[in-house]
């Protein structure tokens, strides 16, 4: 009874004590307690993804410094994954990815309506007019023998098988008799169709009127294409360059390369229509301004990639290498003016062109100099700085031209190609 009792009054051990691993020799229990409170819970849902916070300019490593008048809101410490969400962030590189970014669609947006635009029409005036109805008097004479020839075949043809044209005749009334409704369906389907096909008319006009007069209509847009494809790689690289430029060293110093490498494109990708456009009648001068462009901005290139020229002491040899690639284009331009320059279009294709230059000097100007931030430090670190403001002058530079291209597009297309007849030109012209 009393050892009965003794069971009973025995307190019994919890469940979970079952399950629980012998200590090993030389650790105390208090020891294990110790290291189970240290362990961290996991709670379900309440990991989070923390932003990292924003740092000041004396806080960043070496490789991250660049402008000293910009003395707040940096990236710092990102990874890649923070890096591209930081894309929705506001942060003092988010207007130079911006810009460009929005630049890009807006070239992507100009792309799309060149494809589908239409040429502008051929100009039909008296000369042509004359040299048309010349050529084909041309025609005329050289098939005059074969339509007298194919005339005394179709009678002899007639002759032989008159019976069986009447045959076919009487065929032909009584179809007409049974089957009323049908054709005048059918008349119904054919006029509509002709309706339809008004539209091409004139352009279909034009195609033939060219062929016949020798001329091209509507000229070749491959260079259009070059220069709206080499802005939108120059502007997709710049905003990807600035959204990962807070990343590791190892790969800023990869990005930052490409930035500089697709402005070269972009200044060499805008030479190729003016060029071309201006020169479409003398093809060894146009092949000697594509070729020398081409070359240097390919050398540009490469210096861009170099490891030096990526220090924040390169800055104003940057921006002068920049400045003389589009300086060069200065020559083939005036070459042009001084050939083609009494037409109107050229003149204005000029103007345009000029405006396009003051723009990107004075965006370069501001970027060398680093103004307004200089002046007030601290003041424009998320907006209006220098380096936004070159942004929205490449942008706005490149849409000038893009307008200029489009003023000589229209007039080789209303010329039909190489309007000027080929002789003696300046320079280089055999």
């Amino acid at each position: 009874m009393d050892s009965t009792l003794k069971q009973r009054s025995k307190p019994s051990q919890p469940a979970a004590d079952q399950n629980v691993l012998p200590l090993s020799p030389g650790v105390s229990e208090a020891a294990y307690r110790q290291a189970a409170t240290n362990v961290p819970l996991r709670v379900r849902g309440a990991a989070k993804r923390t932003v990292t916070p924003l740092a000041s300019y004396k806080a960043l490593p070496e490789y991250l410094k660049d402008n000293e008048f910009i003395t707040k809101h940096y990236r710092k410490d990102y990874n890649l994954k923070d890096s591209v969400l930081s894309l929705f962030a506001w942060h003092n590189e988010s207007g130079n990815i911006w810009t460009h970014l929005i630049g890009f669609l807006i070239f992507v947006v100009l792309t799309v309506l060149t494809v589908y635009a239409k040429p502008a029409p051929l100009a039909v005036g008296a000369e042509r007019l004359a040299a048309l109805e010349q050529r084909l008097l041309e025609y005329g004479k050289s098939g005059l023998h074969e339509v007298i020839e194919l005339e005394h075949r179709m009678l002899e043809y007639g002759k032989s098988n008159l019976h069986s044209l009447y045959d076919l005749e009487e065929r032909l009334v009584a179809f007409g008799r049974h089957n009323l409704a049908e054709l005048l369906a059918l008349e119904h389907r054919l006029v509509e169709y002709g309706r339809s096909n008004l539209v091409g008319l004139e352009g279909r006009a034009a195609a033939a009127v060219a062929s016949t007069l020798d001329l091209e209509w509507p000229v070749k847009r491959w260079p259009v294409y070059v220069f709206t494809a080499g802005a939108m790689i120059c502007l997709a690289t710049s905003s990807v360059c600035h959204l990962l430029g807070c990343c590791a060293l190892h790969i800023t110093q990869m990005i930052w390369r490409f930035d500089y490498a697709g402005i070269a494109v972009l200044i060499v990708a805008s030479f190729y229509p003016p060029v071309y456009y201006g020169f479409l009648c003398h093809p060894s001068v146009l092949s000697f301004y594509l070729l020398s462009s081409t070359v240097l901005g390919c050398l540009v290139v490469c210096v861009s990639l170099l490891t030096f020229f990526q220090g924040a002491s390169f800055r104003p040899y940057r921006a002068l290498l920049f400045a003389s690639l589009g300086a060069w284009g200065v020559i083939p331009i005036i070459h042009a003016y001084i050939d083609v320059g009494h037409v109107p279009e050229m003149r204005e294709a000029l103007a345009l062109d000029i405006l396009m230059g003051l723009v990107y000097l004075f965006g370069g100007a501001i970027y060398a100099l680093r103004v307004p931030e200089r002046w007030y430090p601290g003041k424009f670190d998320l907006a209006f700085n220098s380096h936004q403001l070159f942004h929205v002058c490449v942008v706005i530079g490149a849409a000038i031209h893009y307008k200029a291209v489009c003023v000589m597009l229209d007039w080789r297309d209303a010329q039909g190609g190489c309007p000027l007849p080929a002789g003696k030109f300046l320079l280089l012209d055999s």
